[in-house]
């Protein structure tokens, strides 16, 4: 199995990033960088048990006897912690411009993510990325070999809708086979999808690998 070269070196240019950040913060802030991520001017934080204080509001986790993690988030308007999630292994999240949805990229397995809306108002929740994989998996035609997973990167201005993007985790190919693997990456489409927020329904397909910052505007 052979990770993708450019998500390699993403994330360790993304870790460079964290490490100097953090070295320049730490006379002046008890805030933890390494738990936070930023994905095209949106800040997505890692929960642990360390409470993160962003702008608007605080996220911690807790884990119960079971090793079952629970995510908790107060808002500025909030007296207390909202529990809003449960997982098993790692999420990221990023509360809606509105400050009513929490936008969740859930990876319970390096070869499975799925993509979460949850409203802090009724606490219901909803897997969004479904149609988006499906429409992928028809017209990207993607080779079995490949890893794609669907992960989110933004809400738009008015949380009607997600940005998703089908990232490619790794190659299930013998590392010396160089030509396979180099084949089969090259055969990545590296396609985006804006999916309704609430219902997950796709609403526009970009088979393109950057976009406009106006994206929502399909």
């Amino acid at each position: 199995m052979v990770l993708k070269q450019e998500l390699l070196s993403c994330y360790l240019a993304l870790w460079r990033q964290v490490l100097l950040s953090l070295a320049a913060l730490l006379t002046t802030s008890h805030v933890s960088v390494a738990q936070t991520i930023n994905r095209n001017g949106v800040t997505w934080v890692a929960p642990t048990t360390e409470t993160l204080s962003l702008n608007t509001y605080k996220v911690k986790e807790e884990t119960d006897a079971d090793g079952i993690r629970r995510e908790y988030i107060s808002r500025t308007k909030d007296v207390g912690w909202i529990p809003f999630y449960t997982n098993e292994r790692s999420v990221l999240v990023t509360l809606g411009h509105r400050k009513r949805l929490v936008l969740v990229n859930d990876c319970p397995a390096t070869k499975s993510c799925k993509v979460v809306v949850v409203n802090l108002a009724s606490r219901n929740r909803r897997q969004i990325d479904r149609s988006a994989t499906m429409a992928y998996l028809r017209h990207g035609l993607p080779d079995k070999r490949l890893g794609i997973i669907p992960q989110a990167y933004a809400f738009s201005p008015d949380d009607r809708k997600v940005l998703i993007n089908m990232e490619l985790v790794y190659i299930s190919a013998p590392a010396e086979q160089r030509q396979l693997v180099d084949r089969l990456n090259s055969s990545y489409r590296n396609w985006w999808y804006v999916v309704d927020s609430l219902s997950g329904r796709v609403l526009h397909e970009y088979r393109v690998a950057k976009l406009s910052r106006s994206w929502w505007r399909t």
